[in-house]
């Protein structure tokens, strides 16, 4: 009688195993999630430039973009305030690179994120939103790049660019980075932009792919290749 209930539970586990396996080895080496800035339609949005680049930069390198409102308030947007935007899109980064990790737990994942979609991978990565990413699954973020983010403020050692200001949501003073490591991030923001800086030039905001791309490929490669 104990044989006869063993054996198909045997039969069981052994019927799952190729199924987990063929998940695992349709893993990607690298996977990119790209979250795009506030009221541009579901997708990328100007994160896409980026995201590409590292694709093509990796054979079978897979990419998705994270699912929020990238709202703030308006109507075409759903009219979501920015504040609760903010707050799904980190529980939405967080959710997303957690599942995952648990169904691919040795791709080496990537995050872009373009203005209110850095801020909320900022979020994820260094808190201040309610959800991070913890244990194995932030372990596997490799690298991160932050382009126009309204949290920035001067002297954060991963800032690149030219403004010495601060964002329209800025970290508060003495602000570190917790519980990602900060040497994996870089943040893009320029003296102009009205949004991660304090400058009058909306356009400027929508140029860190076509200024900064090259440069954030490059600090992303040596993160994914070293690691």
């Amino acid at each position: 009688m104990r044989s006869a209930v063993i054996l198909p539970l045997l039969a069981g586990l052994v019927g799952s195993q190729p199924m987990e396996l063929e998940e695992r080895q349709s893993c990607p080496k690298v996977h990119v999630f790209g979250a795009r800035e506030t009221t541009v339609p579901q997708g990328y949005g100007t994160s896409k430039g980026l995201v590409d680049m590292v694709t093509q930069a990796y054979s079978g390198a897979t990419a998705e973009a994270i699912v929020y409102p990238a709202c703030g308030g308006q109507s075409n947007c759903g009219g979501a305030s920015y504040e609760s935007s903010a707050s799904q899109g980190t529980a939405a980064v967080v959710k997303a690179v957690t599942s995952f990790n648990q169904k691919c737990p040795d791709t080496k994942i990537v995050l872009v994120g373009y203005s209110q979609g850095g801020q909320i991978m900022d979020n994820a990565l260094c808190g201040g939103a309610g959800s991070t990413l913890t244990g194995a699954a932030l372990k596997s973020v490799k690298a991160a790049i932050f382009m126009g983010d309204p949290h920035n403020i001067a002297g954060l050692p991963y800032n690149v660019g030219t403004c010495t200001a601060k964002g329209f949501s800025p970290r508060p003073s003495g602000f570190k980075c917790s519980p990602g490591s900060p040497d994996i991030i870089k943040s893009y923001c320029d003296s102009t932009d009205p949004y991660c800086c304090n400058g009058n030039d909306a356009n400027s905001h929508q140029q860190y792919v076509n200024k900064y791309g090259k440069q954030a490929l490059e600090f992303i490669k040596k993160l994914v290749d070293a690691a």
